[in-house]
Order: structure tokens, then sequence, then C-alpha cells
């Protein structure tokens, strides 16, 4: 029976290749792992939310294409209702989760999450800033400000002693798109700092209106989500001036033995390494341990990755690994690029520790998955 592993493909209006670009970085994997004549069969989740358009497509690979292994891009609330259907079949089911939701559903044997530890990076983010500013100016795009990034700044900030002094929210739209509230509130506020969280098309309207308001705009420190340093993103994006802060899961310039390998994997398939190749990479690397050990066996497992030594805590079954503190500097034609200045380890205990605090009045309207828009 020849081996297959089947994967439910995102779809990305800002990240269009995002979905190929798992794929390309999952076969190279299973290259990599010694599994290269794996078949790999894809279905299409468009922006992850309709869960049960979800479940039948991977109800249609499980008994149609009789898959082994399920690799979906999936956050923590739309992986949930693929739990069961994973533990009816017995076989791995890997989902690829940008980390800015936080699990709520209890485990299952079957179902493992690799995390890129977003909200425990704005966590992070917060500490830091927290330790030098008692005094914060929120600014999150509408988009971001659903998930949980600003919760996670929330959090560490108070726990800090700390305070946010004020809140500005972006619109949505380009031709809208305004940061004169933000302006406002550098006035009246009195903050110290910005706690600063913004992805894909946001990132680069907000980056871009900094830069056209000039040396005010960005008066204070920025600290910011770790997908408003991801490269692409910043590749597009005019350097405004100023200091930016982040934390982020994985950078191009990491000097790694496995980082060369993936580098290498990726060069020979005319790719340049992204996060969303890493996703597939890890994927193959998990899938066929699943498959060799069975899928109970991940619980606790660790491996390496170009991101450094990855854990699957136990009690979560989500991954856990080394964040890597940096700024976002000016790069190559004036564009935004990102610097790293050095690793930050991540034990279990710090990974369960910002999920403690009591979140039951925490709400996000948002049902896509990270990116997903």
């Amino acid at each position: 029976m020849p081996l297959k592993f089947g994967l439910l493909l995102p779809r990305s209006t800002d990240y269009p290749a995002m979905g190929f670009d798992m794929l390309e970085g999952l076969r190279a994997g299973l290259q990599q792992v010694g599994l290269p004549d794996t078949q790999v069969v894809t279905e299409n989740i468009g922006f992850g939310e309709d869960e049960s358009a979800n479940y039948a497509k991977a109800e249609r690979l499980l008994l149609q294409e009789d898959v082994q292994v399920m690799v979906a891009y999936c956050n923590a609330a739309n992986a949930a209702p693929l739990y069961q259907l994973a533990a009816s079949v017995r076989r791995p089911f890997i989902f690829l989760d940008a980390g800015m939701q936080l699990p709520e559903t209890a485990i299952n044997d079957y179902c493992y999450h690799i995390s890129f530890q977003g909200a425990h990076a704005c966590y992070l983010s917060g500490r830091q800033l927290a330790s030098q500013s008692q005094k914060v100016l929120m600014a999150t795009s509408f988009y971001d400000g659903g998930y949980r990034g600003p919760w996670s700044y929330h959090v560490s900030v108070a726990a800090s002693g700390g305070a946010v002094c004020g809140n500005y929210v972006s619109g949505y739209k380009v031709a809208e798109f305004s940061i004169n509230d933000y302006l406002d509130m550098l006035d009246k506020a009195g903050a110290d700092c910005v706690a600063a969280c913004f992805s894909t098309y946001l990132a680069e309207l907000f980056f871009q209106s900094l830069k056209k308001e000039g040396a005010k705009a960005v008066s204070l420190p920025f600290y910011c989500a770790p997908y408003m340093a991801e490269e692409q993103l910043l590749a597009k994006c005019d350097f405004p001036g100023g200091t930016f802060h982040a934390f982020v899961p994985w950078a191009s310039t990491l000097d790694n033995d496995q980082q060369r390998v993936f580098t290498s994997a990726m060069h020979a398939r005319n790719k340049q390494p992204n996060l969303f190749q890493l996703f597939g990479w890890e994927a193959a690397i998990m899938g066929s341990y699943g498959l060799e050990a069975g899928a109970p066996a991940l619980k606790g497992w660790h491996y390496n990755s170009p991101r450094g030594g990855v854990t699957v805590h136990q009690n979560t079954h989500h991954t856990y690994a080394p964040l890597y503190y940096g700024n976002i500097v000016a790069g190559e034609n004036g564009k935004c690029a990102f610097r790293v200045v050095e690793q930050q380890a991540v034990e279990a205990s710090d990974h369960t520790y910002y999920q403690g605090y009591e979140n039951e009045m925490v709400v996000s309207g948002w049902r896509n998955n990270y990116f997903c828009i």
C-alpha cells in the first residue's frame, strides 16, 4: 500500500503562495526523512472557518484516499472539531498552528499541534517592555485584535505592575486606513512605549503611515508581535525609522545544522526558505515519527528543527521551542529587515505559564485561521 499524507491547505489573500509553500516544505521534509515516494493528497479549506467543510474534506481524504497521516493548517479552535475523527480512525493528525489562539479542548492521543508560539512571543514582548516602561499604548490592527496577541501583552504587562493607558485599533479598509487616533493618543495618553500587534497587509499600512507621519509617529519604542516581523512581510514594508523590538519563532539568518539542511533543500527547489515551508518541513518530521512509533508516542517527544530543539508538551500537545529576540531595522532599498540579537530559551514551565491566567472573559469573533484573510 503506498504511503499517503493528507494535507488540508489554507487560502490567504495576502500570502497567496502560503499553501503551496507548506506543500513544498512537506515534500522536501519527507525526502529528508527518507520517505521520498510518499504521496501527498491535498484538499483546499479556504480560510478555515467552516468547521463542517474542514471535517468533510478530512473525512474524504481518510475514506477515499486512505491517508495514513493528516496534516492541516488550523488554529486551536478550528482543529478541535477534528479531534473526534482522529480518535475514531486512530491515525496521527498534525495541526500547523501560528499559536495566536490558546488550546481550549481536552487533548487527544492522536492530535498534535506544531505551534509557532505567537501568543507566547507577544507575552515575552510585553514582559520586556514592562521591564522598561509602566505605561503602554496598545496599537493593534482590526484583524489581529481578534486573536490572543493583545491579551498576551496585557497579562504580561499587568503581571509586571504596568498598565495599558490607551488602545488604538486600526481600520481594515485600505482606502480609509488612518493612524490619526494613534497620533492623538501619543499626545494625550502619556505612554512610555507602544505594544504593536499587526500582520499581513495591515502591518504594511501601519509601517507606511508611520513613515509618512515622520519622527513624531516613531518617537516611542515599539514592542512588536512576532508576525509583524515576518520576513516576507518586512521585505514589502518601508522602514519608518524608530526602534522596533520583537520575538520571533524563526528567521532565515539562524545558523545551525538543521537550518543549513532545510535551506539547501529549499534552494534545490528554487525556493527562498520561509516560515510556511518550515511548517511543512516539521510536519514531515513529526508525521514520519508518528507513523513509526504510533501517534501516542508523540506526547513529550523532542526533535530538532531549523528553529532549534522542539518539544511536544505532554499536557497541551502543542510544541514549544526557542524564540528569538531581535530588532526590525532598515534593510535593502529602504525596506524593513529583521536582525536576530539572541536566543530566548523556552522551558516547559514557560510554555504553560502564560496560559494559566484566568481568561474566561476573552472572546474572539474570528473563526478564520491566522493569516487567512
